[in-house]
């Protein structure tokens, strides 16, 4: 009998703070805005109008150049005549992005366009492709643009698998392998990415990914690739 009596007790008290806990305000609905801008901030320019802002082509403090940037690149299209290929809409291009570490140093490409690694003090760029074989250079460039769009993991939906797409140079000399792995690390014609051995001097991996452009999509590198050795320069 107590029993009952409490659980009625027990069932007066819930329906009481029914009754009289229903007036409280709806929550307001919360809207999450993100501090972060998650789109994408070049979409609207081309890979050659990204190149040339002020924040990819600076200096260092010291005036040296910044490893990352892209002076050379720059100067390299000018010389080559290449403007159109980086400016054109084309949304379905994949840009292998040569910065300046790419240009500077043993095997990359200033070495390959001039024969010789050496750059004086205080040489432009310019002044640099000014005495390069230009035939060269416009082959390393052409080789650095992808007839395709690619992204991270689209479409190099597996990993561990060779992708392989075509370059703006023609036929098998054009062709290039890409592999990512479950990290979505890409590398560039890795063995044993079917190639000749002298595919690339090293392996090289993407450094930078998906930079957005309304002309295509861009990748940093921090060397030159290639599926056999360019010619050498003729100077």
């Amino acid at each position: 009998m107590k029993n009952i009596k409490n659980i009625k007790i027990l069932a007066l008290a819930s329906f009481t703070m029914f009754l009289f806990g229903c007036d409280i305000d709806l929550q307001e609905r919360f809207v999450f805005e993100p501090d972060v801008d998650l789109t994408d901030p070049y979409d609207t320019i081309t890979a050659w109008e990204f190149f040339n802002l002020p924040q990819v082509n600076g200096l260092n403090e010291d005036g040296t150049f910044n490893g990352d940037n892209y002076n050379y690149l720059v100067a390299a299209i000018e010389a080559a005549g290449m403007i159109d290929e980086y400016n054109t809409p084309n949304s379905g291009r994949t840009y292998l992005m040569l910065n300046n570490n790419a240009f500077e140093g043993g095997g990359d490409v200033i070495e390959l366009i001039t024969g010789s690694e050496e750059v004086a003090e205080g040489e432009t760029p310019a002044q640099v492709m000014a005495r390069a074989d230009i035939d060269v250079l416009r082959l390393i460039l052409q080789y650095h643009i992808i007839t395709t769009y690619i992204t991270q993991n689209d479409p190099l939906i597996e990993f561990d698998v060779n992708y392989e797409f075509q370059t703006l140079i023609p036929g098998d000399a054009g062709k290039i392998i890409l592999r990512r792995d479950n990290r979505l690390r890409i590398d560039v014609n890795r063995s044993p990415a079917p190639l000749p051995s002298t595919a690339t001097s090293q392996d090289e991996r993407l450094r930078n990914y998906n930079y957005v452009f309304n002309n295509g999509i861009g990748h940093s590198l921090n060397d030159p690739v290639r599926n056999q050795p360019y010619p050498a320069p003729s100077i």
